[in-house]
């Protein structure tokens, strides 16, 4: 049976100078409920900087939304991803939350350098995030299991869940822009990948990774990121102060420091 996403070409869109002229090429690899503009503002600093930024966006996530198929999973995101690194040769990875749940998934395969920023567990959520939304929000946490996606659908949820003191005109800007996600890919966020079902097993790899966690991440905290980049051989950096979409409101620009340090030091 053919998968949804199986004879589509990744979509792809690149700043910063001609491949031939770039210090590097780098894979951004966005989350759930995201799309490529999620990177706005980091990635025209690293393109600045001379590097090749590449932007991938999962299908139904950007300005061209459309409805998703309800058997839509995870896996289906990665190996588009993992398509995507193969067309740039063998890029610098940065994934954010599901984003590095994919390049997790590409490290079972190609030791690639690479950055998680807030990336989910390959167990998928953390059992006490899973009872913290199904109390805050049982209508959304139910609505999987009878095949409908799941929506950040409004500034209060999105405040809790993704972001912290963003103001509220910025804040509605970025709700208005998010994406539904199809029923099987929060099932497997949520649940399946704690038992097994999907859950990546990425390689040891001798090229650098590392690890960035927010410290008030409401969906992923820090021990388990520590833990997690114990399990990859990476390094791990915690930012105090900053929630799950970390760059965000960084004003002091930790996270493009930490990329920009990392991107420097490779041969």
């Amino acid at each position: 049976m053919a998968r949804p996403f199986e004879n589509m070409q990744p979509a792809l869109t690149r700043l910063g100078p001609p491949p031939e002229t770039a210090r590097r090429e780098v894979l951004f690899i966005h989350g759930a409920w995201g799309g490529a503009w999620v990177w706005d503002g980091l990635a025209q600093d690293l393109a600045a900087e001379g590097y090749g930024v590449n932007l991938i966006e999962q299908p139904g996530h950007g300005a061209d939304r459309w409805v998703l198929p309800s058997l839509t999973s995870i896996n289906d995101y990665a190996d588009l991803s993992r398509r995507a690194a193969a067309s740039l040769g063998r890029p610098v990875l940065v994934g954010h939350s599901l984003g590095g749940w994919q390049v997790q998934k590409i490290w079972e395969a190609e030791d690639l350098p690479g950055v998680l920023l807030a990336p989910l567990p390959g167990s998928g959520l953390p059992w006490r995030t899973f009872l913290k939304l199904n109390l805050h929000y049982p209508v959304d946490m139910s609505r999987p299991l009878v095949g409908l996606p799941v929506a950040v659908s409004d500034t209060a949820m999105a405040r809790r869940v993704l972001f912290k003191d963003l103001d509220e005109a910025a804040l509605a800007e970025r709700v208005g822009r998010l994406a539904p996600e199809p029923s099987l890919v929060c099932l497997q966020m949520a649940a399946l990948l704690g038992l097994g079902l999907g859950r990546p097993h990425p390689r040891p790899g001798r090229r650098p990774r590392l690890v960035v966690a927010p410290a008030q991440d409401y969906l992923f905290p820090p021990a388990g990121q520590k833990k997690l980049a114990q399990e990859l051989g990476a390094r791990y950096v915690e930012l105090e102060g900053l929630p799950h979409e970390l760059w965000v409101e960084d004003r002091e620009g930790k996270v493009k420091t930490l990329l920009l340090d990392f991107l420097n030091k490779l041969d």
